[in-house]
């Protein structure tokens, strides 16, 4: 047995014994609560497909990674009204008990490195919060296009890079020593911060845990040839025991996420170079979107980095 075929038999069996862990009975129950800190969370990451989900409504969905009792399904059906949505994961517990309790009509067991379903089966493929898990991120994507017909969308976090030093005494005084020497019409050699990259980390699991970089996506995109993408970038914030607060004036831990949301969003607005969001929504189209859809992604915030044609093919 390789490594990954361990890792995958970890992340089954982390998933099913997680359905039946009595120390997590209360938080599994509060995700079917619509009026938490949390849902909220979650709210505004689905928001985020709004123009698409939109767009292609009445089309086949299907989810990747829908582990929590294929909530991802449900809510996206409430939000959005679509009809047609299969949720699907590594392992099966939560997602019979799902169906036991009519909140989902069908769903499959599915490896994401090795999808069961033909070519191009469906629609619109969607994975949250999943990706990053996964023990091959990257062949789970491949199987992803190759299973839709026109997108595939990730909602995951991001990857950053900060410059440290960036409010320090040595910055500062950097900054205003580079004023002066503009304002005499002399040279002088900036201190520059050091660039800060995200650390390495597992989970229990066993997974190596995973971030979405813009700049590897649109590789993808132009080495595949695919029809182009989309992304939106926002910040989340996660503090334990948002399960059980209401998202509501006065509740301590959701003015505290907002806070720090609020935060995050202000320097990323004022300091693009420095800061980046940690959450990104990815939208890769296998075939080119519409201009009307393209224009709607545009309007809510959405970059369109330009597709180049490959000019030997």
């Amino acid at each position: 047995m390789n490594t990954n075929e361990v890792l995958t038999g970890l992340q089954r069996q982390y998933m099913d014994n997680d359905s039946f862990s009595k120390e997590r009975e209360a938080i599994h129950n509060s995700w079917f609560n619509e009026d938490t800190t949390d849902f909220w969370r979650h709210k505004r990451m689905y928001e985020t497909i709004r123009p698409l989900a939109a767009y292609y409504k009445d089309l086949q969905w299907l989810t990747i990674g829908d582990g929590r009792y294929g909530l991802d399904s449900v809510r996206m059906k409430k939000l959005f009204s679509l009809e047609h949505i299969l949720p699907t994961d590594i392992a099966e517990n939560m997602l019979k008990k799902s169906k036991e309790k009519g909140l989902v009509n069908d769903y499959r067991v599915e490896n994401a490195e090795h999808l069961s379903f033909a070519n191009n089966s469906f629609d619109v493929v969607f994975c949250k919060e999943a990706f990053h898990h996964f023990p091959r991120p990257y062949p789970a994507l491949y199987e992803m296009i190759r299973v839709c017909r026109k997108a595939v969308v990730l909602i995951e976090p991001a990857e950053r890079s900060e410059l440290s030093g960036i409010k320090s005494g040595k910055y500062i005084l950097s900054a205003f020593r580079l004023l002066l020497s503009k304002l005499f019409g002399r040279t002088y050699y900036p201190y520059i911060p050091e660039t800060t990259k995200q650390g390495h980390a597992f989970e229990e699991a066993g997974n190596y845990l995973y971030s979405v970089s813009i700049s590897e996506m649109e590789k993808l995109v132009h080495g595949m040839d695919l029809g182009g993408m989309a992304w939106f970038g926002f910040n989340d914030v996660y503090i334990k025991g948002c399960e059980f607060e209401q998202p509501i004036s006065g509740s301590p831990l959701f003015e505290k996420i907002n806070v720090e949301i609020n935060k995050g969003n202000e320097l990323c607005r004022k300091y693009p170079r420095f800061y980046q969001y940690n959450m990104s929504t990815v939208i890769i189209f296998k075939e080119q979107p519409d201009e009307e859809l393209r224009q709607q992604l545009s309007q809510a915030g959405y970059h369109l980095p330009q597709k180049n044609k490959n000019p030997f093919v």
